[in-house]
Parts: structure tokens; C-alpha cells; sequence
């Protein structure tokens, strides 16, 4: 069997499974002070799935990705349980946040440094970190510094940091929020051709966005969170199917889901 097809199967075969869990979320409320931020948000995210989250500026979404990620903790009550290691989950928040003295390949080898990944040797670090590179297509620009690369760019480093890691749950916070159309355009693109590419090891994602279109082209199910105090307003399944393109948006059932979810939102 050819490579194109074996790794066509395995991307399906990622999205169509039993559904397992990835992380499960149980009746969460955060509150800093007096302010209530998040309720009883509960969410089962599945193994293998695109989820986007969709709400009102302010409601809360970036906090919910920080609570999975262990950086913060909720109220006494809730509960936010890990199927797979809190280790193999990676992040990527909307500026690139890359260290200006650092080459591009430096920043990527950086967190390769902390945690379990620090008792690997300087060789297996640089191997992990070109390989990340590949993936992104940069490998040219390794030796370059932030300032010598574009914003585009710039975010394709951060995504290649986080993937070197081999994380198999990756958490993004508005990724592409600053970014101009095509750039956006380009790089959900390569977004899901990594989400797909079994050599990544990458098998979840969760995207914070405010784009509706964004998160109909990219997800599978779309989490619609209510003003704050947030909570689960609806939950939508995208009737797409794999793999995505571009020319999508110019189907009627990519028009229908943008409408319905757009009205949902204006509703809250």
C-alpha cells in the first residue's frame, strides 16, 4: 500500500474511533475574588477530535484552556480528568511569545530543556527540534532570529516548539488571531495537514477562536461557551467531511452550519 493512502487511513481512522475520552471536564466553576469567571462548565473532549470553542470576548475561553493545562486549578467541586498524561499536552497561545536572542531552532530546543524531555542528550534535542521544523516547513530558517522572520512565520515556530514535544493533545489559544486573511487561510491548512500526519503523533486538538468560519472549516464539534459566567451554551457537530479545504466554504452545508452557529451566538 502506498504512504499517501496508509497515512490517509490512519487520519481517519484518528477521527472515526470509539469516541474514547481525552479529557473529561466535570461540573467546573473558576472565581477570582468575587468574580465568577466560569460555572459548572462540564465538556467531554474525544480522542482524535478537532474541538473549537466559540464565546463572547471576555467569557472565559482562554481560562478554560489554562485549567486543562494544570496552570490553574478550579473551584472546590470541579474535577478535570486526564485520559492521557498532563505531559504529552502542548500549547500554543496567540503571539509566539519566541525569545529574540534565541535562533529559531534555539527557541524550538528551549522547552526541550524542562520536565521529563530534560534528560535528553544535546543531540536528541537538536534531532527533535529539526524534525519539528520539517514539519512546519522551515528547516531553511533555523539559524534565523525572530526579528529576521515573518509573523506567519513566527507562528509556525511556536507551533513547531510545541510539537517537539510530541505532545498527543494540543491546546491553542486564538493561534492565528493576528494574522492578516491568507496567512490565517495558509496556515489552518497546515494546521490540520499536521493534526492528520501520523508522524506527528498529534491526536487532539482544542482551538480557542473568534472566527465562526474558522471553526466550521477546522473542527468537528464546536463548543458555543455563554457570557460569564461562562458555561456549555450548545455544542455543534460540523457536518464536513475529511479531509478540509478552502473551497469548502462554498458549499451550502459549510453556509448552513456558519448561519446556524452565528445565530446561536447572537442569541447569548
Amino acid at each position: 500500500m502506498k504512504a499517501a493512502a496508509i497515512e490517509s487511513m490512519t487520519s481517519l481512522n484518528r477521527r472515526s474511533g470509539d469516541k474514547a475520552g481525552a479529557i473529561s471536564i466535570r461540573n467546573t466553576s473558576l472565581t477570582f475574588g468575587k468574580v465568577p469567571v466560569l460555572r459548572d462548565v462540564d465538556l467531554d473532549i474525544r480522542k482524535g477530535e478537532f474541538l473549537s470553542i466559540l464565546g463572547p470576548s471576555g467569557c472565559g475561553k482562554s481560562t478554560l484552556l489554562r485549567l486543562i493545562l494544570g496552570l490553574l486549578s478550579p473551584d472546590p467541586g470541579g474535577e478535570i480528568v486526564h485520559h492521557a498524561k498532563r505531559d504529552e499536552i502542548g500549547i500554543v497561545f496567540q503571539k509566539p511569545v519566541l525569545m529574540p536572542w534565541l535562533t529559531a531552532i534555539q527557541n524550538i530546543e528551549l522547552p526541550l530543556g524542562i520536565g521529563p524531555l530534560s534528560v535528553l542528550s544535546k543531540k536528541e534535542k537538536r534531532e527533535k527540534a529539526l524534525h519539528a521544523l520539517e514539519l512546519v516547513g522551515l528547516t531553511d530558517f533555523r539559524g534565523h532570529f525572530p526579528q529576521q522572520l515573518s509573523g506567519g512565520m513566527q507562528q509556525r515556530i511556536s507551533i513547531a516548539r510545541a510539537l517537539a514535544a510530541n505532545p498527543s493533545v494540543l491546546l491553542m489559544d486564538e493561534p492565528f488571531g493576528a494574522l492578516d486573511e491568507l496567512t490565517r487561510e495558509k496556515l489552518n491548512m497546515e494546521l490540520l495537514r499536521l493534526w492528520e500526519n501520523p508522524n506527528t503523533g498529534l491526536n487532539t486538538v482544542v482551538m480557542v477562536t473568534h472566527s465562526i468560519q474558522e471553526s466550521v472549516l477546522m473542527s468537528d464539534r464546536i463548543v458555543i461557551m455563554s457570557p460569564r459566567p461562562a458555561k456549555v451554551d450548545a455544542i455543534v457537530e460540523v457536518p464536513l467531511h475529511h479531509p478540509r479545504n478552502p473551497e469548502m466554504e462554498e458549499q451550502p452545508v459549510f453556509f448552513n452550519t456558519v448561519k446556524e452557529i452565528r445565530k446561536r451566538v447572537k442569541e447569548l
